[in-house]
């Protein structure tokens, strides 16, 4: 009897573990896709772990994260996924920035992501739809719901003021603007920036490293502004120009 009562505790207790970690995906995220028809459904929500490789950023708001997937996760690259995306697993946040696609700014209508966009090097959960796109045919998370920075055991408290030392460069900007700490973090941060009418042009987080690289060729020139956060708050702020050409 012991050894059932046990058994069954066994299993209610694995089930309970399961359906805690099951991810969740936000499926209103469907309605800011662009072009959604490309995309076939390989599973309806998954969470993906690896390391940040680079990130490109689309003219239609998107910005394509390519991740160098954990080994367990390598069963979801595709032959296209080798030869288009250099064996990486594309991770798509939509609307994560400033559109100026015309046939895109409709998707992105009246929507601002929250999604916070991790820094190269960084390592990763993602979590969203498992895709193929029939387009480039190679497989990705889109459209990404979250991603959270993976942090390892025993994170030490910050040293001193970590915004000493900050600095953004260059500025003006042209095709790129760099946000870079003195030292590599060893707490999170979280980046927003917003233009000059207040709208968010993205959203970024880092924890191991320290230089930030931001693709502006795709903001309209103008005057940026930012803040800088952490769990106790805001804890710098500033502005940069974004002037094309110059």
């Amino acid at each position: 009897m012991k050894r059932i009562i046990y058994s069954a505790v066994f299993i209610l207790m694995t089930f309970a573990t399961t359906r805690a970690q099951t991810p969740v995906c936000d499926a209103s995220l469907w309605n800011h896709v662009y072009h959604s028809y490309r995309l076939t459904i390989d599973s309806a929500c998954m969470d993906v772990t690896g390391t940040v490789y680079s990130l490109i950023y689309e003219a239609d708001g998107d910005i394509h994260i390519r991740l160098t997937v954990d080994p367990q996760f390598t069963y979801m690259l595709n032959s296209s996924n080798y030869s288009g995306e250099l064996g990486k697993l594309v991770c798509e946040p939509v609307c994560a920035t400033t559109v100026t696609q015309a046939d895109a700014i409709s998707s992105c209508a009246n929507f601002t992501n929250t999604v916070y966009i991790p820094n190269v090097g960084e390592r990763v959960t993602v979590t969203g739809p498992y895709v193929t796109d029939t387009d480039h045919g190679w497989n990705e998370l889109h459209p990404v719901t979250s991603i959270s920075i993976i942090y390892p055991a025993g994170i030490e408290e910050p040293k001193g003021d970590i915004m000493d030392g900050f600095k953004v460069y260059p500025n003006p900007a042209n095709e790129e603007v760099n946000m870079e700490f003195a030292q590599a973090l060893n707490a999170p941060v979280y980046i927003t920036i917003y233009d000059a009418l207040g709208r968010s042009a993205g959203n970024y987080q880092l924890f191991g490293t320290k230089k930030l690289t931001i693709t502006s060729t795709y903001l309209p020139a103008g005057t940026y502004f930012y803040s800088v956060r952490q769990d106790s708050g805001v804890i710098g702020s500033g502005q940069f120009v974004v002037a094309h050409g110059k």
